[in-house]
This record gives structure tokens, sequence and C-alpha cells, in this order.
């Protein structure tokens, strides 16, 4: 069962108000972030106010089945490609439903015998046949499984250190190494459907060294490309092609890392340095979105208005174990998260989840509208944000 709701002020709520005075011209591909202001952020009217109906289209809400064979666990990931929801749960396992939320298969098949995977460091869909790719990095190869859940042959590549991955509508695989290690590449690259390098579309070189996260990085875009925000020191966000990769927009702050915390690829008391990074990335057609953290008390949430150049920001900072706002309409967003705008995105389209425990915890009338069948017992609710374009 699904439910088609059209978004409006009440539901969607007011999130964030403009970042600074100091924004790009439309058309710029820079956007600023006033990381360090804790004052109040100025709204001077209408225009400096965020609102998800201005950019979201509707938002449909798909219960998913609940039956002995397709138990849902903590959601860790979702991909939706051709109108099917790719859910995966907890280290190892993938569910495929349908739209409407009927379950169509899994993939779980972790060990060491034939046409099972050791670990899953990354995984995708094709978007070309459906198929379902996963890389084990323990032994440096990608198993590929029908939609149907069946195993179709393994991928063996060769050495080197991968930290995300994604597969292409052609078929063919893009690596990523944010970190700089001796001997190994770093930036993305391109292999063919039987792991053999074509090229690296991206090269991160300088005297950037420092890695602090290992986070998804890869977003597939309405266009085809595959959209990435650059690691710690590199403040872009690319966008690739089969064989290229340009800066599609670059992030300026007022927050200014040391050289010498940058160089330094050995781990030491860098936290104590003021330093930020990037993270939670997500694009659509008329919108980026991303995270900015100092990776201790305070983060900025960042909405990007593709189609004005216009920056709006949610900024708090930590104090006595809760979240204090810095100024704007804040959501409790750990837990409401789909009332937030969607943690993954595929091919224009956001996504989130709804746990039974919190969808039992809002009012009456609201999980009625979402999942009125839904128990405690039940799979959680995926959420399918469909933005303007």
């Amino acid at each position: 069962m699904k439910k088609l709701l059209s978004l409006n002020l009440t539901v969607l709520l007011l999130v964030a108000v403009s970042c600074s005075d100091n924004k790009p011209a439309p058309g710029s591909n820079e956007i600023f972030v006033d990381f360090k202001s804790e004052s109040p952020m100025v709204v001077n009217g209408p225009e400096d106010i965020f609102y998800y109906s201005d950019y979201i289209d509707s938002v449909v809400y798909v219960p998913l089945e609940t039956s002995d064979e397709c138990l849902v666990g903590e959601v860790t990931d979702m991909h939706f490609v051709n109108d099917r929801i790719f859910v995966k749960s907890g280290l190892y396992s993938i569910f495929i439903f349908g739209k409407d939320g009927k379950f169509i298969s899994k993939v779980s098949r972790r060990g060491r015998g034939h046409g099972e995977y050791t670990n899953m460091a990354g995984w995708d869909v094709n978007p070309s046949n459906n198929e379902i790719n996963i890389y084990s990095n323990a032994d440096e190869t990608v198993y590929v499984y029908s939609i149907q859940g069946n195993f179709l042959r393994s991928v063996r590549l060769g050495e080197g250190i991968h930290r995300d991955f994604c597969v292409l509508p052609n078929g063919n695989y893009l690596f990523y190494t944010p970190d700089y290690m001796k001997n190994n590449y770093r930036g993305v690259l391109q292999t063919d459907p039987e792991g053999k390098i074509i090229n690296q579309p991206l090269v991160l070189s300088g005297s950037a060294r420092k890695c602090i996260l290992f986070n998804k990085n890869f977003v597939h875009l309405s266009n085809g490309q595959v959209g990435l925000i650059g690691p710690f020191g590199f403040d872009n966000i690319y966008h690739i092609n089969t064989d290229t990769s340009e800066i599609a927009y670059h992030i300026t702050t007022n927050v200014k890392i040391a050289q010498s915390v940058l160089e330094d690829d050995t781990p030491g008391s860098f936290m104590e340095q003021e330093l930020y990074c990037l993270e939670d990335y997500l694009e659509t057609d008329n919108l980026v979105i991303f995270h900015m953290s100092n990776m201790k008390e305070k983060g900025v949430d960042v909405k990007y208005d593709k189609r004005t150049g216009k920056t709006f920001c949610r900024s708090w900072k930590w104090e006595n174990d809760q979240p204090q706002l810095l100024g704007t309409h804040f959501l409790p967003s750990d837990k409401m998260l789909w009332e937030d705008g969607g943690r993954w995105a595929d091919y224009g389209v956001i996504l989130s989840e709804i746990s039974t425990s919190f969808l039992m915890q809002m009012p009456e009338e609201m999980r009625n509208q979402i999942a009125p069948d839904c128990t405690m017992d039940s799979n959680p609710v995926v959420c399918l944000y469909y933005y303007k374009r």
C-alpha cells in the first residue's frame, strides 16, 4: 500500500534561512558557508527562507511488505532504480521491493563459498539491467546478482584500496579513494565490466594528505553523471562522466585549516586544530545538499539552490548532549529525517525511511495518512521524495 501526499507548509514546515549576505551571483559555481557565526541569521524577506514545498513535487510513502522471508533490520543504505527499492539491512543483506512495497527477492550470501561475499564494502545497482553489484574489499572482488537474487558472476579486481564504488549504465565501475597512500591511486578510477582499468577520470593531487571520513560519497544524478563531494582539503563537488570530470561547485568558508594539518598524513592531535569536513552529500536537479562539521560540537546543514545560486543554512551546536539551534527553525532531524528531505539519493529522487517504532509515536491522524496498517512488527516505511525539475 502506498500514499501519495502533496506537500504543504503545515507538513513540511520552515527549516532554514539564508546563510549569508555574501552570496554568489546566480550561475556561479561557488557555495559560501558562514561557519563561524553564532548569531541569528538575517532574514530580509520571504526570499531568504527555505521551504521544501518550493523544491519537492510530492512524497510517496511506501510501507514495505512484511513476511518471514523479508524481515528488514536496521536500514543502512538504499537505492531507487527503475521503480524498485533496494534496501541494505545491517551489514550484509539487500532486500528488493517494488514501488508498491511488495517483496521481490533478497541477496544475503555472506560466506566464503561459491557466489558468496566476505563483506560488503560497497554496493550499487546497474540501471540498465537491475543487476546488484556487491564489492568485497576483503578479496578485491565484485559479486553480481540478478534482481531475483541469483548469483551471476564475480569480477576480480587488481590490487588497490577503494573506499567507495558505483556502477555506470554501461556496466563500467567507478572506484574512489580519497586518502593519500603511497603507491595507490588517489581520486576516481574507472574499470570495464571485467575489472580492467580504463582510465582515471578524477585525479586528486596536491599537498593535502589527511583524510578523515570514509563515508558514502557517490551520488547518481538524473542526467547519467555521477556526483562526488571531495575529501578533507578538497572543497569541491565533482560531476564525473565516463571520460572526464569537472568541478561543478566549489565550497568556500571562513574557517582556515592550517597547512600543517592538511599535509600531515599521520594520526595526531589535529582535532584540537581549527578544521571542518564535508559529508552527507545529496544532489537533485535543483538542489545541492551537504553537511559541514568541525567534528566536535558544531555543524551546519547546507542547501544550495542551483537555479538561483542562493545558499540556505541551518546552524547548530551541541551543548550538554543536546543540539542547540543558532537562529533558524530547527527540526529534530536525528529522528525526523523523513520530514527533513531524505538521506540517500538516486537519479534525482531522494529516499528516507521511517522506522515502525517511530511511526507508532506519531499522532494517530498523521500515522493513518502514512501507513495505517503498520504495527510494531512491520517493516519500515520508505519515503520517496520527487523533487521538481
